[in-house]
């Protein structure tokens, strides 16, 4: 998925958008309480994966996507619609309950399971940084191992300079990893029950583990003591579960100038 990310970012000048979740409301182009929920869903509610299926050879999935949904705009454009969402739409549906191999660690579980996680959005109040939880009753969709890497806290007030390359309805490229694509994180393992639709950019400030949580999203892996990512330049690295928190964070961000060696 790194490889097929840079060669999206090769062809458009910029990586798919993190998430095509909430508007920016207040026009700070920051996630905060202002795109807090309860929502409309006047938008698609959909990660970068879907953007990159026909780079990993998966054109059939993507074709039978309704095009609205992946449109990718930072803002509403006069005049079109963004309501809608992908679990409407025979095609779409048909779509999201395909399961493409190579979003599946071969380590992984296959259930059984009682809910698909389809949305993590992160923002900021003033009582301090929120992930929001969203799932899906339904059983059939297709799941991914592999989530996006938002930074430390996503594209929040207090935590902008940790923000990382999958983030909420603002396109990043490759040149904005200013701390170095080696030193930049772009995809990690998580062992949630994740629709590979939905799976956005999550954030690492709850650190690494084993288990995950419907309460406190965290990179998680079925590997002991490791959970795997994958660089900016397409590298796979694994990551000791008690890492230090500020070195994950400092990973985690694409401009922090804070480099790990």
């Amino acid at each position: 998925m790194a490889l097929a990310a840079n060669a999206y970012d090769s062809i458009h000048r910029r990586l798919p958008i993190g998430f095509l979740g909430p508007w920016d409301a207040n026009g700070n182009g920051l996630n905060d309480v202002a795109e807090a929920p309860p929502w409309q869903f006047d938008f698609s509610n959909i990660g970068m994966l879907p953007v990159l299926l026909s780079f990993i050879e998966e054109s059939g999935t993507q074709d039978k996507l309704n095009p609205l949904l992946l449109r990718q705009h930072s803002r509403k454009y006069p005049g079109q619609n963004y309501f809608g969402h992908w679990a409407a739409g025979k095609s779409t549906k048909e779509a999201a309950s395909t399961q493409p191999s190579v979003f599946l660690c071969p380590s992984a579980l296959l259930g059984p399971y009682d809910i698909c996680i389809d949305t993590t959005f992160t923002y900021e109040t003033a009582d301090g940084i929120r992930v929001e939880i969203r799932g899906r009753k339904e059983k059939d969709y297709g799941r991914s191992n592999y989530v996006g890497v938002s930074g430390k806290a996503g594209n929040t007030p207090s935590e902008k300079q940790h923000a990382g390359l999958f983030i909420n309805r603002i396109p990043r490229s490759l040149r904005h990893a200013r701390d170095g694509t080696s030193n930049t994180l772009l995809f990690g393992e998580n062992t949630g029950v994740i629709t590979w639709l939905g799976a956005e950019g999550w954030p690492v400030l709850n650190g690494l583990g084993d288990t995950p949580s419907r309460t406190k999203p965290l990179f998680t892996s079925l590997h002991p003591g490791v959970v795997m990512f994958a660089t900016a330049d397409g590298a796979v690295r694994g990551l000791t579960s008690d890492i230090d928190q500020d070195t994950l964070n400092n990973l985690a961000g694409m401009a922090d100038g804070q480099l790990v060696k």
